[in-house]
């Protein structure tokens, strides 16, 4: 029976760590590497590039890195302002996902909408949350296409918090 156990507990751990390195796999090569201060690292293809270092009063750190397919605003906050779930099923193509990155509890969101400007078409868009359920940083991209939302999600599983 004790071996039994200990194989188990083997298995479940194989599985863990594969899940999230393969999350991680997924990621480029040729991606860059991009620094959020000391909060938080996560990759973009190396087409993006800064745009503006402009963030929120009560975001300890903000910016957003664009190129002609996506633009992606990255924070380091803990004002949790969410769209209204009333107004999120009513967007067309709404995809909600719950997972984990990097060990913290993460919400992930993507809709087409109209409303958008200069051509973008969808919105992606990652919460993810401390032990307490206390937001800890926000990434939201603006993208042409919907292959461009999994794209943006390639970014989000990207996210690396120190230990």
């Amino acid at each position: 029976m004790r071996n039994l156990i200990l194989i188990g507990l083997t298995f479940l751990t194989a599985c863990f760590y594969l899940d999230a390195s393969t999350a991680q796999e997924n990621i480029p090569g040729e991606w860059r590497k991009v620094a959020a201060d000391v909060h938080f690292t996560f990759r973009l293809p190396t087409s993006m590039k800064l745009s503006s270092e402009e963030r929120c009063v009560e975001c300890a750190w903000g910016s957003t890195f664009s190129d002609d397919r996506i633009r992606l605003h990255a924070e380091y906050t803990d004002w949790n302002e969410e769209h209204a779930p009333q107004f999120l099923a009513k967007q067309q193509e709404y995809v909600k996902e719950s997972t984990e990155i990097d060990g913290k509890s993460a919400k992930i969101q993507s809709w087409r909408s109209e409303d958008v400007p200069q051509g973008f078409r969808y919105i992606a868009e990652v919460r993810f949350y401390g032990t307490d359920r206390k937001l800890i940083a926000r990434l939201s991209a603006l993208c042409k296409e919907r292959r461009d939302v999994e794209t943006a999600k390639q970014i989000f599983s990207s996210v690396d918090f120190p230990q």
